[in-house]
């Protein structure tokens, strides 16, 4: 008797996460809900969601080709509409894309260790092209800047003026997934006021694409590790192929990263995959201090606001020493 159900206990996870490996596929421990499929008690296939992405899709070897990896997908899709969530995503190996595109999945890229496949509602050509729509460019040459500014520093400032003081157009692609200490509509709201002397800066949502639990689900784990280099790769092939190609974007710029080993890897990944197309900028240093956004938090955390305030705009000064923003830091 064939009988589908949430893996709920710990011991229904665990055999759920041995298929998973038994099948040469990583175990993500972030995920919302994993499910199973069972045959007289027996696990036969599982899958699991982490907010909108479908991953760890496995079936027992001796059960392949029986559609229960169709089975399972449907499943979870039954999951994800009845959180009312209407664009999803899938990770897979690139041996399986063929059952995907065979389930009327759009494949986004693959690389050599994973592919990334979404549905069909909204693509990413669509989405980015609307975007674009959005924008009122100069004659001339584009440049492109992906930040969280978790706050806005002054660092981030000197990036985005070096960069618009060498190039025609910039555009700045804000970190859109909210997982981080301050959320997405502050952070826009603070670097749109930041930056609003430079008349060739524009500030677009980064979308699903960038850095988003779609195509680099370890970033905000800030944990190198291979799974971060798998993604690392997966996130900067999709900028390459189609945000340069859709926005017309000439070069990428970034700040050097003395300090955080996964950005400094992600920097280096970015170089050989856009070559002469990527441009970094020295770090901003002030009074010995690389100036970081995490030293920001720090010293909002201990409220150390004198120290702090030579660190940011006036605008994100403002706001941390606001009752809003001081909340942000109450534990």
């Amino acid at each position: 008797m064939i009988q589908i159900k949430d893996c709920l206990l710990d011991s229904e996870k665990d055999e759920a996460y041995q298929l998973v490996q038994s099948q040469g596929l990583s175990v993500d421990q972030r995920i919302d809900l994993t499910i199973g499929i069972y045959e007289d008690e027996k696990l036969i296939a599982t899958g699991s969601i982490d907010e909108n992405v479908i991953k760890m899709i496995a079936v027992d070897p001796s059960r392949q080709g029986e559609n229960f990896t169709a089975k399972v997908v449907q499943v979870l899709i039954d999951k994800l509409n009845e959180r009312h969530i209407k664009k999803y995503f899938i990770f897979t190996k690139p041996e399986f894309i063929p059952v995907f595109q065979n389930l009327h999945f759009s494949l986004i890229i693959q690389t050599d260790q994973i592919a990334l496949f979404e549905n069909g509602a909204y693509t990413i050509r669509e989405r980015l092209t609307d975007l674009k729509k959005s924008l009122k460019l100069e004659r001339g040459t584009i440049a492109s800047i992906v930040m969280n500014c978790n706050p806005v520093t002054l660092g981030h400032l000197y990036l985005i003026e070096k960069c618009a003081s060498q190039q025609d157009n910039v555009i700045i692609f804000l970190v859109e997934e909210n997982r981080s200490v301050f959320p997405f509509d502050v952070r826009l709201k603070l670097l749109k006021k930041a930056t609003r002397h430079l008349r060739n800066v524009h500030i677009l949502p980064s979308t699903p694409y960038i850095i988003s639990a779609a195509t680099f689900p370890t970033y905000f784990i800030k944990e190198a590790s291979e799974a971060s280099r798998i993604f690392m790769d997966l996130d900067i092939q999709i900028f390459k192929m189609y945000f340069m190609d859709i926005f017309k974007i000439d070069f990428r710029y970034v700040g050097t990263e003395p300090l955080d080993p996964m950005t400094r890897q992600y920097n280096e990944t970015m170089q050989k995959i856009l070559k002469d197309r990527w441009i970094s900028i020295d770090r901003l240093a002030k009074d010995h201090h690389i100036v970081s956004a995490s030293l920001v938090r720090r010293l909002a955390k201990d409220k150390k606001y004198r120290l702090l305030k030579q660190f940011v705009p006036g605008v994100t000064y403002r706001f941390l020493i606001s009752k809003k923003g001081r909340q942000l830091f109450k534990s």
